[in-house]
């Protein structure tokens, strides 16, 4: 459990960053630092999720089957929205094509909100353990 909370901490860090990333996006330059910070909220909000599903008795290998399985155990809302970001990330790889740039920067937005409802709801379920 420790491990997870520390994944929980990174992500919160990480969350930061993003935000202020997103927030504050002037140019190209900006736009990619948000897209880096993007994929590291990513990565670290999938690790969390795993942890919360395992802590919970729940096994889960591949990042679809996170996101299917969170639903019900109330950690996201809709693993369709996730599978979308997924998809954004794996975008990541061709940042240099401006219209996949484009592409990942708007879904900043949603993914800020998503990403927040994640960490209150893994949080809260943190705290009642």
């Amino acid at each position: 459990m420790e491990q997870s909370a520390a994944d929980l901490d990174k992500l919160i860090k990480a969350q930061v960053i993003f935000e202020r990333f997103r927030r504050d996006m002037q140019d190209d330059r900006d736009q990619m630092g948000a897209a880096q910070a993007f994929k590291v909220c990513y990565e670290l909000a999938l690790r969390v999720m795993k942890a919360a599903l395992i802590a919970q008795g729940v096994e889960v290998i591949s990042p679809k089957e996170i996101f299917r399985k969170a639903v019900p155990a109330k950690i996201i809302d809709n693993s369709d929205i996730w599978f979308n970001f997924q998809e954004k990330r794996n975008l990541m790889a061709h940042t240099y094509e401006q219209e996949n740039l484009a592409v990942i920067v708007g879904v900043f937005d949603l993914f800020s909100l998503e990403l927040t409802k994640m960490i209150d709801a893994v949080s809260i379920a943190t705290t009642k353990e």
